[in-house]
């Protein structure tokens, strides 16, 4: 049975986990698979959300170099374990830009490689210039892509509006996943039901909404997912701006999951100034070339932080050595795998609200 914790905490206008309610087990993750997140593929626009054409061709051409099948997203989560022989490439993109269409489309045509476009609604029903329309987005249904849901307006789900009390916060988090599949689905047909967090921002009580709506659910955290990953909080590498250097895509193309045992850990802190502790259970095996006492962590702005491998618990215990600033930061972890000399990587995102209680401005 999932053990579901949700906000307990009000303050300032905005509710936050408990500590009680660090930890929550969600259902586990099947294949072993490395998602690719892409936004608007052009040489113009917001330089974090961008890939120039040529950076992605080269990107095709680098996974066509190193062998890694390019799968169905919605296949590599339905596989199990046992069934599989290695790791995967998912290929996706938020946000339904409409260079994706006139870019990255007559690449991954060409290649017959499927990929995921996560759709906010309300952005293609409005008719957004800059997003493709729903002819458009049937087009690449018949030619084997999925519609993903991003939610109807693209709104932060774990950012409570002042207006709206706990009840009508949840109820309203569950309308922005219901609603954008129906109209998805009335539109392209019936879709796979999985669904990327609006900038990649989850909580408890968002991802218990998910797995109560049977959704596989991706942020963007780093990090390769596999059997024990939490269905609910499954990574996916950016690979926009100053993350699309091929170098540093092809070691995130060869990377491999943590062997964690599944639990889904509260990124949401309480407001102020915090340097967040991560216990990761970790369930190593002997014989696969993961050794714990040799994972380092680093944290965003920081480099390198305390880590420290207590083999009694199996866990590792990771803080930063430093305060985390207000906004969105990430312990990234990462080992070499002695065997196939890979990177195992394993990312945790802290979503933290200033000390009066406000996010910062988008």
């Amino acid at each position: 049975m999932t053990r579901v914790c949700f906000p307990g905490l009000r303050q300032l206008g905005l509710v936050f986990a408990t500590i009680a309610c660090a930890l929550v087990a969600m259902p586990a993750a099947h294949a072993t698979g490395v998602v690719l997140q892409y936004h608007r593929i052009a040489d113009s626009g917001p330089a974090i959300t961008r890939t120039g054409p040529v950076e992605f061709a080269a990107h095709l051409t680098l996974i066509e170099r190193l062998g890694f099948p390019v799968k169905s997203l919605q296949k590599i989560l339905a596989t199990e374990c046992e069934e599989s022989s290695g790791s995967a490439i998912a290929i996706t993109f938020d946000d339904a830009h409409r260079t994706v269409y006139e870019q990255a489309w007559p690449l991954l045509r060409d290649r017959g490689w499927p990929f995921v476009v996560f759709v906010n609604t309300a952005a293609v029903d409005a008719g957004h210039g800059a997003v493709m329309n729903w002819q458009q987005l049937r087009e690449l249904v018949q030619a084997g892509a999925i519609i993903g849901n991003h939610g109807v307006d693209h709104q932060h789900m774990i950012r409570q509006p002042t207006d709206m009390g706990v009840e009508q916060w949840q109820q309203w988090r569950r309308q922005q996943v219901v609603q954008a599949q129906q109209r998805i689905d009335a539109e392209v047909g019936p879709q796979p039901k999985i669904f990327a967090y609006p900038y990649g921002e989850y909580d408890l009580a968002t991802a218990a909404i998910l797995a109560e709506l049977d959704y596989s659910a991706f942020g963007q955290q780093s990090g390769a997912f596999g059997c024990e990953s939490s269905m609910q909080a499954l990574p996916r590498f950016p690979v926009s701006g100053p993350y699309a250097n091929p170098e540093s895509v092809e070691l995130k193309l060869a990377s491999l999951p943590f062997p964690t045992n599944g639990m889904l850990i509260e990124p949401v802190q309480v407001p102020g100034t915090t340097r967040p502790q991560l216990l990761l259970k970790l369930n190593p095996a002997t014989d696969n070339g993961f050794e714990p006492s040799a994972v380092q962590c680093y944290a965003t702005g920081q480099g390198a932080i305390d880590t420290a491998w207590d083999a009694d618990q199996s866990m590792l215990v990771v803080r930063a050595n430093e305060t985390l600033p207000v906004g969105r930061s990430r312990y990234n972890c990462t080992a070499l795998n002695t065997l196939e000399q890979r990177y195992h990587w394993f990312s945790q995102p802290w979503f933290i609200p200033g000390a009066d209680g406000r996010w910062p401005a988008e």
